[in-house]
Formats: structure tokens, sequence, C-alpha cells
């Protein structure tokens, strides 16, 4: 199989290498032949066996070799893309589809050591996954992501104090709702067809994974980016039609 029509040694980052490698190994072998017929000098051997050589091996290490890269196996996929990455996605989206699925241990004895270890890095004076941990969850996908998040990051609630409130949901924003004995916060990750929200957050039947919520079941959007207000490309919310859960337990 041919991969490039034109010749490989037309790039210097190709020819030096070898014209180098050429160098190094023919010049040394025909010193030392030189030198085993007498056709050098006796007075020379010196000079060649401790100057001479130790420089050919010194500007054999300052040659420049070709950078190697991985090969694009997109380039040779006739049909559809063999490799597909997301690009242009936050950060804390990409951090908190890592963990879709994720699940508490409700047995009251043993818990998740994912989220201890949330817990932990963010500071919490508990260590175990019986609290609710909707906010341990959109808080840590921040800090991962080096975004600020509330102070009272663990309060569901405590994200209406913090961000830039927005007047519509954003791809990305933080959606904060009350519930009966509290509040639930989750990410807003697009939409359905008739128009409800669909949304990735934590605590949501004891796991991670994507709810289907009514944009009016939301007291509050709001942007936590690093900048102050979301690309106006985040409001086109994209259309998700494989979930779902239209209803889940936040407590």
């Amino acid at each position: 199989m041919k991969f490039i029509d034109e010749s490989a040694f037309k790039y210097l980052s190709v020819k030096a290498p070898l014209i180098g490698a050429f160098i190094l190994g023919v010049i040394p072998v025909l010193l030392q032949n030189g030198m085993d017929l007498q056709l050098i000098p006796a007075e020379y051997h010196a000079a060649i066996l401790t100057v001479v050589l130790p420089l050919l091996a010194v500007l054999g290490k300052k040659i420049k070799q070709p950078e190697l890269h991985a090969p694009d196996l997109n380039q040779f996929a006739t049909i559809q893309p063999l490799v597909s990455t997301a690009t242009g996605d936050l950060a804390w989206m990409i951090e908190a589809k890592k963990h879709i699925g994720l699940k508490e241990n409700t047995s009251k004895t043993t818990h998740n050591p994912t989220i201890l270890k949330w817990l932990k890095s963010l500071g919490a004076w508990w260590s175990e996954d019986e609290t609710p941990w909707c906010g341990v969850f959109v808080a840590w996908c921040l800090k991962q992501s080096s975004v600020a998040y509330p102070k009272h990051w663990y309060r569901a609630l405590a994200y209406t104090e913090g961000g830039a409130k927005l007047l519509k949901p954003a791809y990305g924003c933080v959606a904060i709702k009350t519930r009966s004995g509290g509040g639930h916060v989750c990410f807003v990750a697009g939409k359905t067809k008739d128009g409800k929200l669909v949304c990735i957050g934590g605590n949501q039947s004891n796991m991670v994974c994507y709810a289907l919520y009514n944009p009016s079941d939301f007291q509050e959007f709001r942007w936590y980016g690093k900048t102050s207000r979301p690309a106006d490309s985040r409001y086109n919310l994209p259309i998700l039609n494989n979930v779902t859960a239209t209803k889940v337990s936040e407590a």
C-alpha cells in the first residue's frame, strides 16, 4: 500500500538522519582500516582515537531526528471515521460524562470510593455517600476544570450564589431546582425534540446519569465557565433522543 505520492527523501528531516548515519557508520571504519593498514601515520592514531572519534559521536547526537506521530487512522477510513474524538466540548462536561453510570453504595456500611475521593478533594468533613451528593458532583467537575465553584458547594441551592445568571439554559450551564427537603443541581447537556431538558447530574436515582426535566422545573440557570457568559452557540442545545429517565429521585 502506498500512503504518499511523493518521495520521502525530499524532506530534510528524513535526509539528514540518513546521511548522518551513513557518515558516522563509514568514517570510523575507514579510519580504523587506515590505521590497521598503516595508511595513517602512527603519530595520528592517538589524535584519531581521542579527538576525532569522540567528535563523531557528539555529532551523531546533534543530528536532528524526525518527529514521530501516531498515524491518523481516519485518513484510511473509506466508510466512516475509525476514531471519533469530541472537539469543542467543555472541560467540566467531559469530566461529567466520564462518570455516567457511577452509583453510590446504598448498604450504609460501605461507600463508593470515587465519591469518597471527591469528598476528600473538596475538603468535606464527612466521608460517606448517603448524604445527597449532587452538589459534590458538580463541584468536582468544575474543580477538575479549574472553574470556581461556590463556597458551600455541598448545598445545591448555594449554586445560585455564584456564576452568572442566564435567562435561558445553555449547554454546560448549571441548573438549580428546589425539591422537597432541599434542592438539586446538575448540568444542562441538551434537549429532546419535545423541548424537555436533558441534564447530567450526580445523585439522580443514586447515580450519575442523564435525566429529563421541564425547563420550568428549575429555579435558575447559571454559567460557571471561565468566561462571563457562554458563547452564543451554547444556547443551541443539541437534540438527544436516547434518554428515557423522565423522572429520578434526588434525595
